[in-house]
């Protein structure tokens, strides 16, 4: 199967053409079981700059090139360089199998999301197990809260990636709280295809978070 491959830009202005790119699209890829694909799209903030939203579109092809379904994510950057995974789900029509995923990145920065840069939330080593249930997988990752006040609803990320480092699926979930300066396990059921190589996970604080 063939892996996603990715169109990527900026948005720009007449006044800000000579201004560094604020965001860029560094990797895309997708999973399938049975008729859902998950959507992932590697982005990175190369500027100096927090708060930006960030708008991900993904176009679902099959091997004849036919669009299948189209699907957008938005996120924010929360800290300088920070490099995290856009993700979200679409389903198929039913018998159509994804061979292709494009996405395009859009960066504006619109103060709907906080300006201050937030610490980095660390995550341990992805552990992989067969699921209970079913013939997926779940992940484990260990969450380390870097304030000394509990942290609400963080968002953490698997990406997940098969033999050849290519982009094979992943999930996401928000665990309710993080104690202050500790720690919390979070579980992720996987929507990929096949067996994961190896699974990298990312922590980012919700959207709200001060």
């Amino acid at each position: 199967m063939e892996q996603g491959s990715s169109t990527g830009g900026t948005n720009s202005t007449a006044a800000a053409a000579e201004e560094k790119p604020i965001g860029s699209l560094l990797e895309t890829g997708f999973g399938q079981r049975d008729i859902y694909v998950s959507l992932i799209a590697i982005v990175q903030n190369t500027s100096d700059k927090v708060g930006q939203s960030v708008t991900v579109q993904f176009n679902v092809k099959d091997a004849n090139g036919e669009l299948l379904a189209s699907e957008s994510q938005v996120e924010h950057f929360s800290r300088a360089g920070q490099k995290f995974p856009v993700q979200t789900q679409v389903e198929m029509p039913k018998g159509k199998k994804a061979a292709k995923v494009e996405a395009t990145l859009l960066v504006e920065d619109k103060s709907t999301f906080s300006s201050e840069p937030f610490p980095e939330i660390k995550t341990g080593p992805v552990k992989v197990a067969k699921s209970e249930y079913g013939d997926g997988f779940t992940a484990k990752v260990e969450v380390t809260n870097p304030k000394t006040e509990p942290l609400k609803s963080p968002k953490v990320d698997v990406v997940c990636y098969d033999a050849a480092k290519k982009i094979s699926g992943g999930s996401f979930t928000y665990p309710e709280l993080i104690p202050p300066s500790g720690k919390a396990v979070a579980e992720i059921d996987l929507l990929m295809t096949g067996k994961p190589a190896s699974c990298v996970a990312y922590a980012s604080p919700g959207a709200f978070e001060d």
